[in-house]
C-alpha cells in the first residue's frame, strides 16, 4: 500500500511521514533524500554542472534499524543529506531529467515490495498517481523558514532567518515552475495546513483521514 504526502519545502513532510509510518507500521520512504545523496555525491566528487545532464549513478536505498539509508555507487551518503550545501545545490539538480529517471526508477523498484508512506514534492501527483490515500501538506513561507532556521543554526550558527527565507522562497519557485513533474496538489489529494499545528495533530488529521478512507 502507497500513501503520499506532497508539499512545498519545509512544510514538515518528512517529520510528519515518520511519525504516521510509525502508527501504521509502515516503512517512511523518504523520496527527497534520494536528490540530496546524487547532490552529495555530485558535490563530493567535484561534478560540474555541464556534467550533470549525463551522470549515470547506481541509486538504491536500504532500511538499517528502520532508518532510511542512501547509497550512490555504493557509498553512503546518509550523514550528508542535510549539509547546507547539498540543500542549496538540490532544487537544480532536481531539474535534470536523467536525475529524475534514476530517482523514480529507485522509488518504484522498491516501493513496489513494501507497504510505505512516501513524502516528496512531485509523490502523489507524478511519481505515484495511482496511490491508495493522498495528502498535500501546506504551510506558511514565514513558518516555514523559521522551522528550518532552528534546525540550521545549531549547525552554522552564521546563518540568518532571512536566508532561510530566501532560499525556500527561491525553491519554491523551482518547484513550481519545472518543466518536469512541477510542484502541484495531487489530484483527490486531502490538504492539511501545518502552519498553526503540532506535529501530532497533524499526524492525528491524517490517521483519521486513513481511517475513514
Amino acid at each position: 500500500m502507497i500513501l503520499t504526502i506532497d508539499g512545498p519545502a519545509g512544510s514538515g513532510k518528512s517529520t510528519v511521514a515518520e511519525a504516521l509510518s510509525k502508527k501504521l507500521n509502515f516503512l517512511h520512504f523518504n523520496s527527497g533524500s534520494l536528490y540530496r545523496a546524487i547532490t552529495a555525491h555530485i558535490i563530493e566528487n567535484n561534478i560540474p554542472l555541464e556534467q550533470i545532464g549525463k551522470l549515470k549513478v547506481k541509486l538504491n536505498v536500504e532500511f538499517k534499524n528502520d532508518v532510511q539509508h542512501v547509497f550512490v555507487n555504493g557509498i553512503d551518503y546518509t550523514a550528508k543529506l542535510r549539509d547546507n550545501e547539498v540543500s542549496v545545490l538540490t532544487p537544480t539538480v532536481s531539474t535534470y531529467p536523467n536525475i529524475r529517471k534514476i530517482i523514480d526508477d529507485c522509488q518504484r523498484k522498491f516501493i513496489a515490495k513494501h507497504n510505505v508512506v512516501v513524502d516528496g514534492r512531485d509523490i502523489g501527483s507524478f511519481v505515484f498517481p495511482n496511490a491508495e490515500i493522498k495528502f498535500y501538506l501546506d504551510c506558511s513561507l514565514d513558518e516555514r523558514a523559521r522551522r528550518r532556521y532552528n534546525e540550521e543554526k545549531l549547525k552554522n550558527s552564521a546563518i540568518t532567518l532571512d536566508e532561510i527565507k530566501k532560499q525556500i522562497s527561491a525553491r519554491d519557485e523551482i518547484d513550481k515552475n519545472k518543466k518536469i513533474a512541477p510542484l502541484v496538489i495531487p489530484t483527490g489529494a486531502k490538504i492539511i495546513d501545518s502552519t498553526t499545528k503540532t506535529i501530532d495533530e497533524v499526524v492525528n488529521d491524517m490517521l483519521n483521514y486513513v481511517n475513514k478512507k
